[in-house]
């Protein structure tokens, strides 16, 4: 299959006031797996049908191998594309779901086609079901069935939307190792949308944030997780803990964080963030949770706290902490034995000054992310 590098240009669209999508912007390589991710309501499955071609951009291009295609027809895009809901034909067999709108298919039922279906299958591994009926299938394997007819007609571009929803968890990590696998062996260009961050965080060799019908990131599934450059990005990759406060610079690279609740810490950071009000931001795991009487290790900037609840979630213990007026979400791995820290505890916390993001208040800062 021949696969296509993607650019869009200043897209926008509306279905009236407000714009759904504004200022898109991105490029997409060729053999990419590219996610799109982002809350509900925020413009992901929009995009991935202006790419597709079903809705028209008011505003901008969109580029196929450099040809502006935002005149051509879905069908000259020579586009595959799997919904949410599968959409398989329920009196048809599985090679006839697949075959299904082929024109050579429905004309002649060719043997390059059948051919191509059988090889599908076979990638597949649905082989054996190719006589059944969509109800006697797994939800598995009709994700494979839509597969199959997304790929039929040879496309240059794959696009997914939410494929993985309403599955649960471990039929989920299967469809997802299933999804990149045969990506990678056809080599043909990928959209996953999904509002799953795990997803792709998992499979995706990049992704783009997008919030509010804007994307506001786009790197490695690393690098977002944890570089995101503004409140937005670091509330939907999963950051708990807030902190307002304001910062300033100091001496010799040192910067220094005031807050009400926590009182102020100091430490060495070579990027300087803007000084002035600002919002600390630090994941639940980079935090420590230790007796009120430990040693305090210098690596560590720490905070006394009181427990105010804890709960057991196998892997780890989530703890929320009183300190000041504000409230911490910690999670401590879970030792063979070990129990939880009692409610009322005093206790310290101590975290790695690295792992903390530091946010101008009420900008998206645009803070440089490593790719």
């Amino acid at each position: 299959m021949n696969s296509v590098r993607i650019e869009a240009d200043n897209i926008a669209f509306s279905y009236g006031e407000p714009r759904v999508l504004r200022d898109i912007n991105l490029s997409i390589e060729a053999c990419e797996l590219f996610a799109v991710v982002g809350p509900s309501g925020s413009g992901k499955t929009t995009l991935l049908r202006v790419l597709a071609g079903l809705e028209q951009p008011s505003h901008g291009s969109i580029r196929l191998n450099g040809v502006d295609v935002r005149d051509i027809p879905v069908a000259g895009r020579n586009v595959g594309m799997v919904f949410q809901n599968f959409a398989l034909w329920p009196h048809m067999t599985v090679f006839e779901n697949i075959a299904f709108g082929h024109p050579s298919a429905q004309s002649s039922g060719t043997e390059t086609v059948e051919a191509r279906i059988e090889k599908l299958l076979a990638i597949l591994d649905i082989a054996e079901t190719k006589d059944a009926r969509p109800a006697q299938l797994s939800i598995g394997q009709q994700q494979r069935v839509a597969l199959a007819r997304a790929l039929v007609h040879e496309p240059r571009l794959l696009l997914l939307d939410d494929p993985f929803s309403n599955v649960e968890q471990e039929l989920r990590k299967q469809m997802r190792h299933d999804l990149r696998t045969l990506q990678r062996k056809l080599g043909i260009t990928t959209i996953l949308v999904t509002h799953a961050l795990e997803d792709a965080l998992s499979i995706a060799d990049r992704l783009a944030v997008v919030v509010h019908g804007t994307i506001r990131q786009i790197g490695s599934p690393t690098a977002i997780y944890d570089f995101p450059n503004s409140i937005d990005v670091a509330r939907f990759v999963g950051v708990e803990n807030f902190l307002a406060g304001t910062l300033r610079h100091v001496e010799r690279q040192m910067i220094e964080f005031a807050s009400p609740d926590i009182g102020t810490l100091r430490w060495p950071m070579h990027d300087r963030p803007a000084e002035g009000p600002s919002m600390l931001s630090v994941r639940p795991h980079a935090l420590h949770l230790c007796p009120i009487d430990s040693f305090r290790d210098g690596r560590y900037s720490w905070i006394e706290g009181d427990v105010v609840a804890s709960e057991f979630l196998g892997e780890v213990v989530r703890y929320r902490i009183a300190i000041g007026n504000a409230e911490l979400s910690i999670k401590q791995p879970h030792y063979l034995g070990a129990t939880a820290t009692p409610a009322g505890t005093p206790v310290l916390i101590g975290f790695d000054p690295s792992r903390a993001r530091i946010f101008p208040v009420g900008k998206n800062a645009d803070i440089s992310t490593p790719e």
